[in-house]
C-alpha cells in the first residue's frame, strides 16, 4: 500500500489548440502523479508537450487551448493542517490566480528576462506576491524579501532590492526568479528549463540551490527539461514524453540504466560522452511529427528503426515492466521479436552504472512485460513481425 501523500494527480489529460490551420492535438492522454517531497522530471524534445502539461496544471493555458478530456487533482494543506483537494480544470482563472498560482503552486520559467518586469525593481517584484496573497504589510514583506534573496545566495541583498533586472547577471536573475517563486511558500515548485540560458558552472549552482531549498522546506518539484544530464542529478522519477504522450516512466535508475523504449534509447545515446570511441554525436533521425495531422499508430514509428508492422496500425499500450516502470512500445509485447538496445548504448550505460556505484538489476527488471489492464482489447492487435524499411 502506497502511504506517500499524493499532491498532484493528472489522469487522461487531452488538450488541443485552435489555430488558423486547424486543431493541433498537443496533449494526447497524459497520466502523471507526484507525491510530497518528490522530484519528478519530464523529459523530451522541444514540442513534445512538457510545458503545456504543466501550464494546464497551473491553470495558465493559452486562450486558444481546448481541454478535450481529463482531470487534474491538486491536494494541499491549509495553515491549520486541514487538507483540501481541488480539481484544477473546473476552476475559473480568477479563483486559480487567487488560491493556487504563486501561493500553492509556483513556476520558475526558462528565461528570467521574459518573466521579470523590466520596469520594476526586484524588491517590489518579490514583495508583490506576498502582499497580494497574504495582505502582508509592506515592511514585513520587504524584510521577508531580503531574507529570500539571502536564502537563494545573493550577497548584499538589501542593496540588490533596489536593482532592476538588467543590472543583474543571468545567474542572479534566475536566483531572483526562484526567490519570487518561493515567496509564498508553495507546496509545488515547477521548474521549466531553469538552467538552459546559464553557463555550466552556474547551472550546477542553481540545481544545488533548488535541491537544498527542497530538502529544507519539504516541497515537491517538477523539472521540465530536455537535458538528461540535469535529470541524472536531481530526479527521483522520470516521465519521457513524445508527441504529447508519456512513452516511458520509471525511477531514475530504471530510465537511465534499464530503458525499454527506443525513443529513450535515442535520448540517452544523444548525450555527449567523453569515453566513447565514436567521433560522431548521435542524433535521432527525422523530426517530431506535426500534430496538426495525426498519423495512425505509434507517432514515433517513422523515426524508429526497430518499428514493427503493428506500429503503423495501432498505438501501443503502456506495458508493465516493474511496479514502477512502464513503457509504451510494441517491442514489449510477448509476440514481438527480441530486440536489445544498441550495444554502444549498453556499454555506455554500463560505464555510467559502474561510475555511480550502482549494481546490476535483479530479476525484477527482467520480468515479462504485461499490458495495463486499463487498455482493453489492445492485446488483440496483430502484426508483431518487423516492418520492412519504408
Amino acid at each position: 500500500m502506497d502511504i506517500r501523500e499524493k499532491i498532484l494527480d493528472i489522469k487522461g489529460l487531452d488538450i488541443s489548440f485552435r489555430t488558423t490551420a486547424g486543431y493541433v492535438h498537443a496533449i494526447r492522454g497524459i497520466d502523471l502523479e507526484l507525491h510530497k517531497g518528490e522530484t519528478v522530471a519530464i523529459v523530451g524534445e522541444s514540442g513534445s508537450g512538457k510545458s503545456v502539461t504543466m501550464r494546464a496544471a497551473m491553470g495558465i493555458l493559452a486562450k486558444n487551448a481546448v481541454v478535450n478530456s481529463g482531470t487534474i487533482s491538486f491536494a494541499y494543506r491549509h495553515d491549520d493542517g486541514t487538507e483540501e483537494k481541488v480539481e484544477i480544470l473546473t476552476k475559473d482563472k480568477k479563483w486559480i490566480r487567487t488560491h493556487i498560482n504563486g501561493k500553492r503552486m509556483a513556476m520558475v520559467f526558462q528565461d528570467p528576462m521574459t518573466s521579470l518586469d523590466p520596469t520594476m525593481n526586484i524588491g517590489n517584484q518579490i514583495m508583490e506576491g506576498m502582499i497580494w496573497h497574504f495582505h502582508m504589510p509592506k515592511e514585513e514583506a520587504h524584510a521577508r524579501a531580503v531574507r529570500l534573496l539571502q536564502e537563494v545566495g545573493i550577497t548584499d541583498a538589501e542593496a540588490r532590492m533596489k536593482n532592476y533586472p538588467h543590472q543583474l547577471s543571468g545567474g542572479m536573475r534566475q536566483r531572483v526568479v526562484i526567490a519570487i517563486a518561493l515567496s509564498c511558500n508553495p507546496d509545488l515548485l515547477i521548474c521549466d528549463e531553469p538552467t538552459t540560458a546559464l553557463d555550466v558552472t552556474i547551472q550546477a549552482k542553481i540545481l544545488e540551490l533548488i535541491s537544498r531549498i527542497q530538502k529544507e522546506r519539504g516541497i515537491s518539484v517538477i523539472y521540465i527539461t530536455h537535458d538528461l544530464g540535469v535529470v541524472a542529478k536531481i530526479a527521483d522519477y522520470v516521465n519521457v514524453m513524445y508527441a504529447g504522450k508519456i512513452v516511458e516512466k520509471g525511477t531514475i535508475n530504471e530510465i537511465f540504466y534499464e530503458p525499454k523504449h527506443p525513443y529513450t534509447w535515442g535520448l540517452l545515446s544523444a548525450m555527449p560522452d567523453l569515453d566513447t570511441d565514436d567521433a560522431r554525436l548521435y542524433t535521432i533521425p527525422g523530426s517530431p511529427p506535426n500534430l496538426l495531422h495525426e498519423k495512425q499508430g505509434d507517432a514515433f514509428a517513422p523515426r524508429n528503426k526497430y518499428a514493427l508492422v503493428v506500429d503503423d496500425k495501432a498505438q501501443p499500450p503502456m506495458f508493465r515492466i516493474s511496479e514502477t516502470h512502464y513503457a509504451a512500445t510494441w517491442l514489449l509485447d510477448e509476440r514481438a521479436p527480441k530486440v536489445e538496445m544498441p550495444p554502444e548504448l549498453k556499454a555506455r550505460l554500463e560505464r555510467m552504472r559502474k561510475s555511480a556505484g550502482i549494481s546490476a538489476p535483479g530479476s525484477a527488471g527482467a520480468a515479462p512485460a504485461k499490458t495495463s489492464s486499463e487498455r482493453s482489447g489492445s492485446g488483440k492487435a496483430a502484426g508483431a513481425e518487423e516492418r520492412s524499411g519504408d
